[in-house]
């Protein structure tokens, strides 16, 4: 039997857990600004690309900080040109065994870079590979938000530094406020995606729709929860790039997973659900809007990925429920050699 109840106890000290980094991320991030570095390097296979992808949107939109998001294995493969002795590498695995990033971090400390790493389980190989390590227990189903609520404050320390964030002690100070209400966004929607999952127990394939920094949140739904925990045939599409192909596959009965942010391409999913809904009624909305943070107005943007994953999550546990698959079962990854 699949429990679907939210442990709020477990997933308050989690968070909590992670609000709790802050001496440290803020250590971290003055020492690394004193020392100096080139460029930033973002390097992550599987979700931890994706949540890294969310996170240079926000930077890039935010920075003139020069920052790159890679794939573990290609970049080792064949290389980055503005890689360097002087790039920070900014990297996260959850069980800390990952061998992508055990491989990259090797690597990077050989080639004398800084290697800053988060992982949810301590003691293992990736810890004595980090510069700058950040630890805090989590799992799949909040991994996330553990990694948003590190990452985020610790990229607007750097950002804070260099004059470009000067509210961040204020950011950081309502964001530590933030437990409750995000078990509150996960109460608010669980009984809709209950019915949603009741819904598509049978559905074969979704689109799944972001932009801006929900694009790496879509791209993640799609692949690991969809296709590696479900095995259910999902495409992860940027709102931008949804015209230019995609939406000749929109008829009645296909199912959009829209996954709403509050930063500046919010018009652009407006644009798609505003064409979709002509031509089928199965569209899901996920929107951080709906949910009350703490924070002001001009920081509501910046935590999007961490509330919709939040809200996500009761989806995913109702359809593994509804569909007697566990979210921990694999045929394949981790289970063979390939």
């Amino acid at each position: 039997m699949i429990d679907v109840a939210l442990d709020v106890p477990r997933y308050e000290g989690i968070i909590n857990g992670a609000l709790g980094q802050r001496e440290k991320i803020e250590r971290y991030a003055d020492e690394l600004h004193n020392k100096g570095f080139k460029n930033i390097f973002f390097i992550g296979v599987g979700g931890t690309y994706a949540h890294f992808t969310s996170l240079q949107s926000i930077v890039e939109s935010h920075s003139t900080l020069d920052s790159y998001v890679v794939i573990a294995a290609e970049f080792m493969a064949k290389g980055h040109k503005h890689f360097s002795k002087d790039s920070l590498c900014i990297m996260a695995s959850r069980s800390g065994t990952t061998k992508e990033i055990i491989e990259a971090a090797k690597f990077c400390k050989e080639a004398g870079a800084t290697v800053v790493m988060y992982t949810a389980n301590a003691g293992t190989p990736v810890c004595d590979l980090a510069d700058y390590l950040f630890v805090n227990f989590a799992e799949d189903d909040n991994f996330a938000e553990s990694f948003f609520l590190i990452y985020i404050p610790f990229m607007f320390r750097l950002m804070h530094h260099r004059g470009e964030f000067p509210r961040c002690g204020e950011f950081m100070d309502q964001v530590g406020k933030i437990t409750p209400y995000l078990v509150e966004a996960k109460k608010k929607y669980d009984d809709r995606c209950r019915e949603l999952a009741e819904k598509h127990k049978d559905t074969n394939y979704h689109m799944i729709v972001g932009s801006g920094n929900m694009w790496g949140q879509a791209y993640f739904y799609a692949m690991c929860i969809l296709e590696e925990m479900q095995w259910i045939h999902g495409k992860a599409i940027h709102a931008a790039e949804f015209f230019h192909g995609t939406l000749e596959l929109v008829e009645e009965g296909t199912s959009i997973l829209m996954l709403y942010g509050e930063d500046e391409t919010r018009p652009l999913m407006d644009r798609v659900l505003n064409f979709a809904k002509q031509f089928t009624k199965e569209i899901a909305i996920f929107d951080s809007k709906d949910i009350e943070l703490p924070v002001d107005e001009e920081f509501r943007g910046f935590l999007s990925p961490i509330v919709v994953y939040a809200l996500t999550e009761r989806f995913s546990i109702h359809l593994s429920k509804v569909r007697n698959h566990p979210l921990t079962t694999r045929r394949y990854y981790r289970r063979m050699d390939y």
